[in-house]
């Protein structure tokens, strides 16, 4: 059996060959924009789309990239609907750290 574990804190989930560097529910509750600023994600409709906006305003949030744990993630549209946030390949540190 293939075993898998968050990239950021090593909670074992199921892999996924589609999402290969998908992080756990809990280090994706703590996505923030790169001034520090926690972000929240969703889906724009029962159809899906992709929608973010800052977790204490309620602005808009016009990129997919965020920070977890100062490693650069991407967020995005899972397949089927859902929010799917992955560490970068280019995990640098977030410059707010």
């Amino acid at each position: 059996m293939t075993t898998y574990q968050c990239p950021l804190c090593a909670t074992a989930l199921q892999p996924s060959d589609r999402y290969p560097r998908h992080v756990c529910p809990d280090c994706a509750q703590r996505a923030q924009s790169p001034d520090g600023r926690r972000l929240e994600f969703f889906n724009l409709g029962l159809s899906g789309g992709y929608g973010a906006r800052y977790a204490d305003t309620g602005q808009p949030y016009d990129s997919h990239d965020c920070f977890i744990d100062g490693r650069l993630c991407h967020a995005g549209e899972a397949r089927f609907g859902g929010i799917v946030i992955e560490l970068a390949d280019d995990a640098r540190a977030s410059p707010a750290r």
